[in-house]
């Protein structure tokens, strides 16, 4: 099997992650995936699971019915068609073949298949012990703004299953959001300092041809269009699946400069005044006064 590139997406819940994630998934020679974490919710089940030992490959029943797998859209003949061809020795290979047999539905160029999910930012050792030459990309948001898109999440009313599940208190917010973010950046001290980058949501929104650029080269690769009009691409092939829209909607749209200090319309002072003293450094750290 070609050693594709494994690349990570790595964010605080409502940090511009989805967003990011589509308009890398426009490049003809990157796929990422709906965010599923099959991968680390199996990992102490089967961490030591090897192809010779399971012909009858009854890891498949549980990754296919792994919560929001379903988005994937995959037919389980194919992804036996592909392990019987590749015949993955490990656990992070029969991941591997899954994730390819996702990328191979579309007519692409793939050097980089990537991974988004939120959840990973408590399972970053495990990530790393299954991909140790992995990229990752980290977005960081204003938490205050992030706090508004908590607070706007909590009064979303959805038919789908998986409406997130989102502390309402800001104090929760800002110690979260701190947790997640240096969690992220500690980790990223004990990797090589050419397979990280951070980058603020809103440079991608403000300066988004730089911001893009910059991505691009990191990851090696060409910038292209398509990933500046990645709301067209999302509304023409569902890039993000109509079971997690409803909460996502902005990525249907271009930029919108106005989610940017949205906080000072929407948060009250004793709320922005909680909030900054919970995370004064890490904000002085990015710059957010």
């Amino acid at each position: 099997m070609k050693n594709y590139k494994q690349l990570f997406i790595l964010g605080n819940p409502r940090s511009g992650t989805s967003l990011l994630r589509i308009m890398l998934n426009c490049h003809s020679k990157i796929v990422i995936p709906p965010e599923c974490g099959f991968m680390i919710w199996w990992y102490e089940k089967y961490k030591n699971w090897a192809y010779e030992n399971d012909n009858d490959l009854a890891i498949l029943d549980d990754i296919f019915a792994s919560k929001k797998f379903e988005t994937w859209n995959l037919n389980k003949s194919e992804v036996v068609k592909n392990i019987i061809e590749f015949k993955p020795k490990n656990y992070t290979e029969l991941c591997s073949v899954i994730y390819l047999t996702y990328a191979l539905k579309f007519s692409k160029s793939i050097e980089t298949i990537g991974d988004k999910n939120n959840y990973y930012i408590k399972h970053i050792p495990i990530l790393n012990k299954l991909y140790p030459n992995a990229k990752y990309i980290h977005i960081i948001r204003d938490v205050r703004d992030v706090a508004c898109s908590y607070l706007n999440i909590e009064k979303l009313e959805t038919d789908s299953l998986y409406k997130p599940i989102l502390s309402s208190d800001v104090d929760e917010i800002a110690t979260e959001w701190e947790r997640n973010n240096l969690t992220t950046l500690n980790f990223f001290t004990t990797i090589n300092e050419q397979n990280y980058i951070t980058i603020k949501y809103e440079d991608l929104i403000l300066n988004n041809k730089t911001i893009i650029k910059q991505l691009c080269d990191f990851l090696d690769i060409e910038v292209e269009n398509a990933m500046f009009n990645y709301f067209d691409e999302n509304k023409k092939f569902g890039v993000e699946p109509k079971e997690t829209i409803d909460w996502k909607k902005k990525t249907l749209e271009p930029l919108d400069y106005n989610n940017i200090a949205k906080y000072k319309r929407e948060l009250s002072a004793e709320q922005i005044e909680k909030i900054n003293n919970k995370t004064k450094q890490l904000r002085k750290k990015f710059n957010y006064d």
